[in-house]
């Protein structure tokens, strides 16, 4: 096993800072490829293990992984000539962990240096580093890293953006390497754009996944406690989901049907399946370990983007946090039980679930795109949703085959710059979303008649009533708003393009 700092080592390629799960696996994938790689982590175990790993990991030459105790001896273990830049790797936790490092790398590094943060990162601060690096000639890359720690190891789909793209030029051969590849050999990274474009990309792409995770969720409760199909019998279904229709090459419906599957695990043995063992309480984002899925919420209240399904998810994960707290609520509420469904489930009706779930996932698709191309504009990014859809094909939480050729050739044409409202600007889509509403309704009902928990199936049917609403009920609304604020108001038929204020008021009662 290579000791920790080895001084005679001076041809690190890439330094990889972070060495937990996903910083690990990071680092025996580029050493996999060919890569040289010094890793660092304020705890040496971790670093240790690495080392270890790679040592018995017959696919990776142990003599390209190093490990070091300081940042000082990671940047001297780079070539002392200068003529490449150094590039650096961070797998921390957002915020100050990030900010601290930063601290004390950049007086380290030289001009033309390249520090790529693959972390979950918030991109306003992405853009503060940058600015911050810029001062000693440092590019900062803020770029998102999809898959989790296994892809991290195996191959993520990335999203760099960065304000100079001759820096993506200088790292595009390496990241083209490690990503993930389609079944066509096609790298799942592309530049995304400036700033902190690559983050705010990967963010929204974690709204999706938390909205798909809801969806999800809520269809297999209703389809194991409403209409009583066992765990192994809604593995099948969502086997065949995932092999053919509108769900193929969905990631989360296939690790789905293969966790359904599981009959043991820590402590855990029972043929009826491990997920039953497992209580019903998310606190990923409430416990403040990630903040994506809070960040995607936020950013669709402040960009003034409808995404009820993303919000809704949020919010059940928000619920279901506290265990203990929800018992006392429970207690004091006194809700009625969820009940049986006396639904018949036969293969029509799985049908009409099936094509519900696509709706449901396809629509949070939509909703997380809006949202991206609405900061796109506001941030003069240019993001394009094709470059979006396809680093999403391999390698990420969101994959998802069918929906992902459904979308792109539509999304082609509209390049990089044209603002894109999708079920405005491609009919196609809307067509394809209308045809799910009565199955989404369906599926809906079961929940409604049952007593049932489906916030994110609820919250994309009534989007759907909404965004497809020629007459909503707010007339009544903005009448209430001029009678105690002097909001104004349009007058039927006379409305202008946009969110101007309305011309028109009434004095409905004196001051």
């Amino acid at each position: 096993m290579s000791d920790l700092d080895n001084d005679s080592v001076q041809n690190v390629e890439i330094g990889i800072v972070g060495s937990g799960s996903m910083g690990g696996g990071m680092t025996m994938l580029f050493a996999e490829h060919g890569s040289v790689v010094g890793c660092f982590d304020k705890d040496p175990e971790p670093v240790k293990k690495i080392l270890k790993t790679a040592e018995e990991t017959d696919s990776v030459d142990n003599a390209k992984v190093h490990g070091f105790s300081s940042l000082e001896k990671l940047v001297n273990a780079f070539p002392k000539d200068n003529s490449k830049p150094r590039i650096f790797v961070l797998s921390l936790p957002h915020g100050k962990p990030v900010d601290g490092i930063a601290d004390e790398l950049l007086p380290l590094l030289s001009k033309g240096d390249i520090v790529i943060d693959g972390g979950n990162e918030w991109w306003e601060a992405t853009e503060r580093r940058q600015k911050k690096a810029e001062e000693v000639g440092v590019e900062w890359v803020g770029m998102g890293v999809s898959g989790g720690y296994q892809a991290a190891r195996r191959g993520p789909s990335m999203s760099p953006g960065c304000n100079n793209p001759k820096t993506y030029e200088t790292i595009k051969p390496l990241l083209e390497k490690w990503a993930a590849k389609t079944k066509d050999g096609e790298p799942c990274v592309e530049y995304i754009g400036p700033g902190g474009a690559g983050n705010y990309v990967k963010m929204l792409h974690n709204g999706i996944e938390h909205a798909h995770l809801s969806i999800l969720c809520e269809t297999r409760g209703l389809l194991y406690h409403q209409l009583g199909m066992s765990n192994a019998e809604i593995a099948d279904l969502f086997e065949s989901w995932f092999k053919d229709g509108g769900l193929r090459g969905n990631f989360l419906v296939g690790i789905g049907y293969k966790g359904l599957r599981f009959t043991h695990g820590d402590g855990i043995d029972d043929e009826g399946g491990i997920v039953d063992h497992i209580e019903d309480k998310v606190t990923q984002d409430v416990d403040l370990s990630e903040g994506t899925g809070t960040w995607s919420t936020m950013e669709i209240a402040t960009r003034h983007v409808a995404a009820p399904a993303i919000a809704a998810s949020h919010q059940l994960r928000v619920i279901s946090a506290d265990k203990g707290e929800r018992l006392k609520v429970v207690e004091n509420l006194k809700m009625p039980e969820p009940s049986k469904s006396d639904k018949k489930v036969d293969p029509e009706f799985l049908k009409v679930v099936e094509k519900a779930v696509y709706g449901c996932i396809l629509g949070a698709f939509v909703q997380g795109l809006d949202i991206i191309t609405r900061a796109s504009e506001d941030q003069k990014w240019n993001v394009s949703l094709a470059t979006c859809m396809r680093i999403w094909r391999a390698g990420c939480i969101i994959q998802s085959d069918a929906i992902s050729e459904f979308l792109l050739p539509l999304f082609e044409p509209f390049g990089p710059s044209k603002p894109l409202n999708i079920l405005q600007a491609v009919p196609e889509v809307a067509q394809a979303l209308r045809e799910t509403y009565e199955p989404i309704k369906q599926l809906y009902r079961v929940a409604l008649d049952t007593d049932a928990v489906a916030p994110a199936i609820a919250a994309t049917l009534e989007w759907l009533k909404s965004v497809g609403g020629a007459r909503l009920p707010t007339d009544f609304e903005e009448m209430e708003l001029d009678y105690f604020g002097h909001h104004n108001y349009d007058i039927v038929g006379q409305t202008e393009f946009g969110h101007k204020k309305g011309k028109h008021h009434t004095e409905f009662a004196p001051a």
